[in-house]
């Protein structure tokens, strides 16, 4: 039996998410490691069109995942018919979400993304991408509201099993598609995005089979529920479109300042994944715990998971930090033999050492508060933070001054040291009562 909170619960639930997420983040991985093969320009090109789908996705997985809070907070409280429409409301946002976000990524491939970079070496990948990307973008909400319900009751190794089969999926099609065997021709960044829908496509199989095992037929959401879903969910698909949208305004201005920096940024980027995502799994499982420990009244359970989560994934992106320091250069080679690629990456994962330090808490931090549903603070926060310091001292340092990259990694290392300080305060606040909106997670159940 668990002490609650410990140290020890928070990691069980996180490892097979951690998994789960190293191996869906493979696909990305994947496209950029063998695109690096096909031509530096063609990598910045998917790289760019990378982060402009994850712009489109961020604000609708926000928006959507605002369930997930509510369905902790009933299975701490028992609440399996609230579960249930808490449920129904992650699908439907989801649905609703997933054919705008289409719209809206169809409609940018074919207008914005030409204005973005003056050299159609680097756009002309990117939009071949993206068109097929757009189309997936249905079935990649709808799975991401089934798995955001299931990891809401702590269901989190169906993440892991779905993910490492949609990988499996979409690294065969890769191989195929970009260079072409047999009879199928070399499709480049086309056959590289279809192979990640094929991918998705599985995973979203997986995750409905077990929806349906574990949560069963979910209900229709009241007007209360759906409401409070909503209003978790909206700041933060908010803040996560904001903070996507940041990075996107980085990315463009490093496209501009060469093919070099973008490539070295996106591939550092995917290095530092592998430490990443075990700290961001370790906050979703912390998360998961707060909203179940805030359902069932034990705020000091609460606020040890979060403490608990923080601990492990300092031990863990630490500990990597220093490995990538090391071993910078010699990794980036495997992504892309360019000499000068290598060199600018492996400068870069120096600073990230000292980045992901203090992303381990940010990480934790911003997944229990979510889950407390105090969504209006860190979309405060962290939109202050990214657009206040990390652009500006961006645009300083590697456009005016031309450092480049290093200049960019400086602005985001700035921004997460302030977003790590005020977030550290904040969370303090669960034990004492002073955060957590009991009023959405529990509704008409919440304690007065």
């Amino acid at each position: 039996m668990f002490v609650r909170g410990s140290k020890k619960e928070v990691t069980t639930l996180a490892w097979p998410l951690a998994i789960g997420m190293l191996s869906f983040t493979v696909m990305g991985v994947t496209d950029t490691l063998l695109m690096g093969h096909v031509g530096t320009d063609v990598q910045a090109g998917v790289g760019l069109a990378t982060t402009l789908a994850f712009t489109f996705m961020a604000f609708f997985r926000g928006l959507t995942g605002g369930a997930q809070s509510l369905i902790s907070a009933a299975d701490g409280a028992g609440d399996r018919v609230r579960i249930r429409r808490a449920a129904g409301a992650a699908i439907g946002v989801a649905l609703v979400s997933g054919f705008i976000a289409a719209v809206g990524l169809l409609l940018a491939t074919e207008y914005a993304v030409p204005s973005l970079v003056d050299n159609a070496a680097i756009t002309d990948p990117a939009a071949n991408y993206l068109r097929v990307r757009a189309y997936g973008l249905p079935l990649t909400l709808l799975a991401f509201g089934l798995m955001s319900s299931l990891q809401g009751l702590g269901d989190t190794k169906i993440r892991m099993w779905a993910s490492i089969a949609g990988n499996v999926v979409n690294i065969g099609l890769d191989v195929v598609l970009i260079f072409g065997v047999g009879p199928f021709p070399a499709m480049g960044e086309t056959g590289a995005a279809i192979a990640t829908v094929a991918g998705q496509a599985v995973m979203l199989a997986m995750y409905a089979y077990r929806f349906a095992r574990v949560i069963g037929r979910p209900r229709r959401p009241s007007r209360e529920v759906l409401r409070s879903a909503i209003a978790i969910g909206l700041p933060g698909g908010t803040q996560a479109m904001m903070g996507t949208l940041a990075f996107m305004v980085m990315t463009v201005l490093l496209a501009r300042v060469g093919a070099v920096h973008l490539a070295a940024t996106e591939i550092a980027l995917n290095i530092i994944s592998l430490s990443f995502l075990p700290g961001y799994a370790l906050g979703e499982s912390g998360g998961v715990l707060v909203g179940r420990y805030l359902g069932a009244g034990d705020r000091d359970a609460a606020a040890r998971s979060v403490a608990s989560a923080r601990t492990v994934a300092l031990w863990i992106m630490g500990a990597c930090g220093l490995f990538f320091m090391g071993l910078g250069e010699d990794i980036a080679r495997v992504f892309n033999p360019d000499p000068e690629v290598a060199m600018l990456t492996a400068n870069l994962l120096i600073l990230a050492a000292l980045f992901q330090v203090f992303d381990a808490a940010v990480m934790v931090h911003l997944c229990a508060l979510r889950n407390a549903g105090d969504t209006r603070f860190t979309l405060l926060v962290t939109s202050l933070a990214s657009w206040g310091v990390m652009l500006p001292t961006t645009y300083v340092l590697a456009v005016v001054l031309g450092f480049g990259a290093p200049g960019a990694w400086i602005g985001m290392t700035l921004e997460i040291i302030l977003i790590a300080g005020v977030t550290y305060r904040r969370v303090t606040g669960l034990r004492t009562g002073r955060v957590g909106r009991m009023d959405l997670l529990l509704g008409e159940s919440a304690a007065t």
